[in-house]
């Protein structure tokens, strides 16, 4: 059976990614949950009846199959102060030749993505946009 998101339920707590510390600050990957069929007696006859019989009935479950992937707010802000830097340091001349540096790009851009780094991801989605246009040309 495929997998899927719920949202009628909270994040599980689980171990931070870099610290492995419990928590669910930011999720970077939600949990992945699968539906299964269990057959559950809803009546049966009494234990000293002649006639044994019981009534099933089939039931649809849910349950975990892939644990949430999260980071605890202190290993969040270390990252972000790690792209930031990046940022800093090397985004002049990603902007001026980004087909250059399209392996970085690609990864610092999913790291923006999967961290919701929203200011940072806007930027990436510029370079990428430049990218795009100089491939295309």
């Amino acid at each position: 059976m495929p997998l899927y998101e719920r949202d009628d339920v909270a994040t599980p707590y689980g171990k931070c990614k870099s610290c492995q510390k419990d928590t669910r600050s930011h999720v970077l990957e939600a949990a992945q949950y699968e539906e299964f069929i269990e057959e559950v007696v809803i009546e049966r006859s009494e234990e000293y009846a002649n006639k044994h019989w019981e009534e099933t009935e089939e039931i649809v479950k849910m349950r975990k199959a892939r644990e949430a992937v999260v980071v605890c707010h202190v290993c969040w802000l270390e990252r972000r102060r790690e792209i930031q830097k990046i940022f800093e340091r090397d985004y002049e001349k990603w902007n001026k030749n980004p087909t250059s540096y399209i392996g970085r790009i690609k990864v610092v851009g999913e790291i923006c993505y999967m961290y919701e780094f929203n200011q940072e991801l806007k930027k990436m989605q510029y370079l990428i946009r430049k990218l795009k246009e100089a491939v295309i040309q």
